[in-house]
């Protein structure tokens, strides 16, 4: 699931990471860094992961179900056989449900579990989902779509719905308590509220062990999450972002966020320098596609920070890292280790 990339040792963090908008700034002089096949996209600001979830209301007629999206838009919900999910964390969640074998197509952001990715791989795709068509939805005859708000351009999402396919979009969480929403809306949507509450439970129990793992470390480590994607396609996230909720949990300060950046920024050594991160958080993938660990190291800035002076790296698999879903507290619980590794447990 993870790939550490040097150590991060509890010595150096006390003393010393999609695919839309590039909004933002960042600390100091910047220059644009283009991302032509690339979207990222973050929701509105926020300087903690205690932001209270956006939830919305289900309710239940002699139909069915009837469910209210983060756009207002009532659903009625009266067949779930053939699901389209438009979002990798929402596949998760309903492969977790137990009903994966409703899923009849994904984006190419759905990478987990194996046999959801393998609906990629069959051809079983709808594309991404932040460029979205509404032919390569109806192709596959869907009696239920699901997605967020990182679904665009919303006119696809009306030809859809003026095609009589019930769309529902949720909001986009980025934080650790909205998993327990995100989880508990699509159980509701796809009628196993049960099945959902116990899933939640369980998921939100393991985020809490994590950040209480992390509380036995006082170092309070910077760390910042630079996502690349080959050498033209590197961003320093920041508030807003799901990984501001990662590190946080993990009890670091994200040095993205303190350096005053909002969403994915085009990285600048400006701003990586004024960041001054101890660890720094890759998505191994990306890292790979960069050509490694020496090709990261050769970009401007990064041999300037504490983290590169301390060989503190750390990459992990990008959907497990970020993606709010079933693996929160487990990829939590994976990071916390790695950041402290002195720490019992």
């Amino acid at each position: 699931m993870r790939t550490k990339i040097g150590t991060a040792p509890a010595l150096v963090l006390a003393a010393a990471m999609t695919l839309a908008a590039c909004g933002g700034e960042t600390a100091g002089t910047t220059t644009s860094v283009t991302a032509p096949d690339t979207t990222i996209t973050s929701t509105e600001p926020s300087t903690t992961t205690s932001t209270t979830a956006t939830t919305t209301t289900t309710t239940t007629d002699s139909d069915g179900r009837v469910f209210v999206g983060t756009d207002g838009v009532e659903t009625p919900i009266t067949d779930v056989s053939r699901i389209i999910s438009l979002n990798g964390d929402l596949t998760e969640i309903i492969f977790e449900l137990g009903l994966g074998n409703n899923v009849v197509g994904v984006d190419v952001t759905t990478t987990y579990p194996p046999e959801a990715a393998a609906l990629n791989d069959q051809g079983q795709t709808v594309g991404f989902a932040q460029q979205l068509t509404a032919e390569a939805v109806l192709r596959f005859e869907p009696t239920l779509v699901i997605g967020d708000t990182q679904v665009a351009p919303p006119e696809a999402i009306e030809q859809l719905r003026g095609a009589g396919i019930p769309v529902v979009i949720l909001e986009t969480q980025t934080t650790l308590e909205g998993v327990e929403t995100k989880i508990n809306q699509v159980a509701e949507i796809l009628g196993v509220p049960d099945e959902g509450a116990a899933l939640a439970e369980r998921v939100m129990g393991e985020i809490d062990a994590a950040r209480d793992l992390a509380a036995d470390d006082d170092s309070d480590p910077r760390a910042a999450f630079v996502y690349v994607r080959g050498p033209q396609v590197v961003f320093l996230f920041g508030a807003g972002m799901a990984t501001q909720a990662m590190i946080e949990g993990a009890g670091a300060i994200d040095a993205g966020v303190e350096s005053g950046v909002f969403g994915p920024a085009p990285l600048t050594p400006e701003a990586l320098v004024a960041a001054a991160p101890e660890v720094i958080v890759l998505p191994e993938a990306g890292l790979e596609a960069l050509g490694g660990l020496d090709a990261f190291l050769a970009l401007p800035g990064v041999a300037d920070t504490p983290a590169a002076q301390n060989d503190a790296f750390l990459a992990y698999d990008e959907a497990y890292f970020f993606n709010l879903g079933p693996r929160a507290g487990q990829a939590l619980d994976e990071f916390v280790r790695d950041l402290y590794p002195d720490i019992a447990g």
